[in-house]
């Protein structure tokens, strides 16, 4: 399926829409009962992420009849059905991506959301509502669009020269879900590295890694609702992104249903010396 201007548009009106709505006059705005936790007490989930993905789900389904949603908080709530990911279209959707930064005050969040056909995204939205700011990633590149105005085509400045040391490569990771005695491989191995930035956000990591500020991003877990869009972002600007096997140094095509860790690597050039650094 081709996502026209049309689609483009109308999903960046719906993201502008439940930013003012339903994200926005509960920013610095929450009361703690309007503040919940899922699975551990810092993973937060907000009335303002409920509400969100809720006015998303409804209008993306009608957007294109038929399509189906995998959103995050229902999937959190009900479990995901990995069946669906065999249906024909299918969204994904991260209301607020970030939620533990929407909480605190911090400006770092966005909301995301990929439209898939076959398991395979064809299209991504993050839009940052603190800034009215909508960035559009597909097979075409990475367009940006502020609130009112048209998307332009993202000043995307190519690396000149591929680095041979991965110390040298700026980078965002989480080690959350790995197995134990493999997080202690892999933080013994990234606390020599200089050039950690933390964001907390993957919707926000994606954009930096699209603009050149960082050169890749690791996961321990895949999740579709934060990968989907982060995996389309990476390969608009001719970066890779695979499933990785610590111990084969292998790595697969993003099967979004298959929870195991993700590498986003900006430059095809350097994805061997990310790979192989990660690997064990």
């Amino acid at each position: 399926m081709f996502v026209d201007n049309k689609i483009r548009d109308e999903v960046t009106v719906l993201l502008e829409e439940v930013s003012r709505k339903n994200i926005m006059p509960f920013y610095k705005n929450l009361s703690a009962e309007q503040v919940y936790t899922k699975s551990s007490p810092t993973d937060f989930v907000t009335i303002a992420d409920k509400e969100c993905e809720k006015f998303l789900t409804k209008k993306l389904m009608q957007l294109i009849i038929g399509s189906k949603v995998i959103g995050e908080e229902a999937s959190s709530e009900n479990g995901i059905s990995f069946s669906s990911f065999k249906d024909n279209i299918i969204w994904t959707v991260d209301p607020i991506d970030g939620t533990k930064n929407f909480v605190n005050g911090n400006e770092q969040f966005c909301s995301m959301v990929a439209l898939l056909r076959d398991g395979k995204p064809k299209a991504s939205w993050i839009y940052i509502p603190i800034l009215d700011i909508c960035y559009f990633a597909s097979f075409k590149g990475v367009e940006v669009a502020h609130y009112g105005t048209e998307y332009n085509t993202l000043d995307v400045k190519d690396k000149k020269t591929t680095s041979t040391n991965v110390n040298c490569l700026k980078y965002c990771a989480s080690l959350r879900y790995l197995e134990p005695d493999i997080k202690v491989v892999i933080k013994d191995k990234v606390k020599h590295l200089k050039n950690q930035v933390f964001v907390g956000s993957a919707g926000i990591e994606a954009i930096m890694l699209a603009k050149g500020q960082i050169d890749f991003m690791f996961y321990s877990a895949t999740t579709p609702w934060d990968h989907a869009p982060v995996d389309m972002f990476c390969r608009a600007v001719g970066g890779k992104a695979g499933q990785i096997s610590f111990h084969k140094r292998a790595s697969n095509d993003i099967k979004l249903e298959k929870s195991t860790p993700v590498l986003f690597v900006r430059s095809i050039a350097e994805w061997e010396l990310v790979n192989d650094f990660i690997s064990i």
